[in-house]
């Protein structure tokens, strides 16, 4: 495999994006399982956002780029009697959910080029916009959907290697997902740029070593020992950064 002319031992899913989309997340969300559920920036995404729907306490959730629907789990266990929806390009990981829980309904969506049916009292959607042809159009697509309160998170720093390697066509100054977002009728009534100094830092190193973490942690081996307590002394530091000058942005617009 090569990726900008350098032979890599990566796997594919973590060296670049093939033609179809969906191909790729088919088989890196199968590969990401322990990833997105034992990572620390992950882990940190999803709490925050329980957190606010438990103040929020709308009845409908839909998470837009669900994954292995982890999130959706959370949300479940935090508050019971929400129904949730989860949408994903991945067909193999929608049916996937299907078949690991009940607690929610999930349908496939490509959100570069569909509306998905429906709108729900909030709308999730998590490390998506960065990986959209046209982000504006996505956003468009999102708001079409929410019904009170849209809940967007995205990167904000540089474009690391790593980045472009799972997808990443760009990152955002929170201006441009608020302009948008204003455009579509839903007011910003949170903007967190959250991450410093530690989740800064941390990505910072990881692209140090870009073959190396992708070979360790967005392989398709489980995580073993090791990497959990690296995850988890991780999420123990991400947990002291401050809600500024980060480099991942938090975004919660109501209509």
């Amino acid at each position: 495999m090569r990726y900008n002319g350098k032979k890599t031992e990566s796997p594919p899913s973590a060296t670049r994006l093939p033609e179809s989309s969906q191909a790729f997340y088919n088989g890196a969300w199968e590969q990401w399982d322990s990833m997105i559920r034992h990572s620390p920036a992950p882990r940190i995404r999803r709490n925050k956002i329980v957190s606010w729907l438990s103040v929020l306490s709308p009845k409908t959730v839909l998470d837009v780029g669900c994954g292995n629907g982890e999130f959706l789990l959370d949300v479940h266990q935090s508050m019971p009697d929400v129904k949730l929806t989860g949408a994903d390009i991945s067909s193999a990981i929608i049916d996937s959910n299907r078949i690991r829980t009940s607690a929610a309904e999930f349908f496939k969506v490509d959100l570069n080029a569909e509306n998905p049916p429906g709108r729900y009292d909030a709308v999730v959607c998590m490390e998506v916009i960065e990986h959209c042809a046209d982000y504006k159009a996505a956003l468009q697509r999102l708001a079409a959907m929410t019904e009170k309160w849209l809940i967007v998170t995205v990167p904000c720093g540089p474009v690391f290697e790593i980045d472009r390697r799972v997808g990443h066509i760009r990152h955002f100054k929170p201006k441009e997902i608020a302009e948008v977002l204003a455009k579509e009728g839903l007011h910003v009534v949170k903007l967190e740029s959250w991450g410093f100094p530690f989740y800064n830092l941390y990505k910072h190193l990881i692209n140090l070593w870009p073959d190396k973490i992708c070979e360790s942690f967005l392989s398709e081996r489980k995580y073993g020992f090791v990497q959990k307590v690296i995850a988890y002394v991780a999420y123990a530091a991400f947990n002291l950064c401050l809600p500024k000058w980060g480099y991942q942005l938090f975004v919660i617009a109501a209509r």
